[in-house]
């Protein structure tokens, strides 16, 4: 049913860490914008994209009119969704879409070296930084500067901050806790 694809799609944005999507193939559709919702998309060389309900007969669904906009911008966003036509990794990574192309053969190994370096982050200050910049679009520059404080506020509270500052003295890479 649209409830629970709207369930999903919330669940996914939702994830207070970081998330990131390895995109290798074709991804059409709903397949494209349950990439798209993820925080970092990562693609392989050979990945295509299409936003294809026009050509369905159907709008934009998981969440595209929402997600497109914020990562191409609304021209560029109305273009693929009007058109439907199937962009390569490289014109995808040049509009924005997603972040990175890599070689297919490295693919694996770039997203688990992300993945693995967001996992050794502060898992608390990662997900603030989410929240803000997801914010970010419907507030006013000092709605945005509130928040930040009242985000800083929660961070210097914890013992991953005092862990950060340690290491930074210490000449030394921090090890976060999630505390």
């Amino acid at each position: 049913s649209m409830r629970h694809i709207a369930d999903v799609c919330n669940a996914l944005a939702r994830i207070p860490q970081p998330t990131i999507a390895k995109v290798r193939g074709v991804a059409v559709g709903a397949g494209c914008n349950m990439a798209l919702i993820c925080d970092l998309v990562v693609a392989s060389d050979n990945a295509r994209f299409s936003e294809i309900f026009a050509k369905r007969g159907l709008s934009l669904d998981f969440g595209g009119s929402w997600v497109l906009p914020r990562r191409v911008g609304l021209h560029r966003a109305k273009e693929l969704a009007f058109f439907a036509d199937i962009i390569g990794a490289a014109e995808a990574e040049r509009i924005g879409l997603v972040n990175r192309v890599i070689a297919d053969a490295q693919l694996d190994a770039f997203v688990h070296d992300w993945a693995t370096r967001l996992a050794a982050g502060p898992p608390i200050a990662l997900a603030q930084t989410k929240r803000l910049l997801n914010n970010s679009t419907n507030i006013t520059l000092e709605e945005a500067l509130d928040d930040e404080g009242a985000a800083q506020a929660v961070n210097f509270g914890t013992k991953d901050t005092v862990e950060a500052m340690t290491a930074f003295i210490e000449k030394r890479e921090p090890r976060f806790t999630g505390r």
